[in-house]
């Protein structure tokens, strides 16, 4: 990773446990690395955040916002409800790609972290739910488009929308491979026939 001495050091830090974190895992980087990768001083670190939880916790919140604002980015970027509501399937296939198969952030701190009342649990279920409003735009949105939409279940698609897409990114994960996600793909579209 390279350097940015022109950020602030907290922001500097936070760059260093996003690469690191979403690359090695959680419970594999130390304090002494991020330190190192980041360029400050151990007092730096420490004046910015008390602990290594605190700063997954405020990782995962910078990684939400980015990753919550480009969600939006895109689907808002979309005029037909339809090819709005399969943008998010297809971006997250795009997504596995993109990242030789890592997988999500946030689940990956929740495998690692087993403690459900857990702050960067509670981080990432913040950020569930808010993919899951996301979902819901999008659907209820379908669902106002056009008379063949009109029974869908908006809660029912968006659980099982969700669920599918959580299936998926583990399953490529642990394949190295996109065809779980070409596979939700096709059972995403199916939810709305």
């Amino acid at each position: 990773m390279q350097k940015n001495v022109k950020l602030p050091s907290r922001d500097r830090i936070i760059q260093a446990a996003n690469d690191l974190f979403y690359r090695q895992g959680y419970h594999q980087t130390g304090i002494n690395q991020i330190i190192e990768e980041s360029g400050v001083a151990k007092a730096t670190f420490y004046s910015n955040f008390k602990s290594k939880e605190d700063l997954g916790v405020e990782y995962l919140r910078e990684r939400d916002r980015v990753d919550t604002n480009a969600t939006k980015d895109m689907v808002n970027g979309i005029k037909d409800p339809y090819e709005r509501y399969m943008s998010i399937i297809n971006g997250v296939l795009e997504y596995m790609k993109e990242t030789n198969f890592r997988g999500c952030a946030f689940g990956n701190m929740a495998v690692e972290i087993t403690d459900p009342n857990h702050p960067i649990r509670k981080e990432v279920k913040l950020h569930d739910d808010r993919f899951r409003s996301i979902l819901k735009d999008v659907i209820q949105d379908l669902k106002d488009s056009k008379p063949k939409y009109k029974h869908l279940d908006v809660a029912q698609v968006v659980d099982m929308y969700h669920l599918i897409a959580e299936g998926a990114i583990v399953a490529s994960k642990n394949y190295n491979d996109t065809w779980p996600i070409e596979r939700a793909v096709k059972l995403i579209e199916n939810l709305v026939k």
